[in-house]
């Protein structure tokens, strides 16, 4: 059985064990599926999707920093699911990014003129 497979049959059960595991993606089933990098970038557009606090997204952008991901990078990931999530969430959100990413976008726009 494929790894894919046996991580979906144990979900679909809620296997305890591997519900237990959730938070290490890397120890699930004993593979790894994707690169510290790309856990990273996958979290922060969770969080940009259900809306997630401006600490946890200071965390996320680090660990995706500290991976080798490029602040483009992440400001990408807001990009790409902006038409699943609205440009509502990604107007609100943009702010956490940039304070997670140390930009002070309050400076940088109020010298922006539309």
């Amino acid at each position: 059985m494929a790894w894919f497979q046996e991580v979906l049959r144990r979900l679909a059960v809620n296997d305890r064990q591997m519900l237990g595991q959730l938070h290490v993606p890397d120890r699930i089933a004993g593979t790894p599926a994707l690169d510290a990098r790309e856990v990273a970038l996958v979290r922060i557009a969770s969080l940009v999707a259900c809306d997630g606090p401006v600490e946890t997204f200071r965390w996320n952008v680090s660990d995706a920093l500290d991976a080798g991901a490029s602040a483009d990078m992440v400001v990408g990931v807001l990009i790409a699911v902006a038409p699943l999530v609205g440009f509502a969430r990604v107007a609100t959100t943009a702010p956490k990014i940039a304070l997670a990413l140390d930009y002070d976008l309050d400076s940088a726009l109020e010298e922006f003129e539309l």
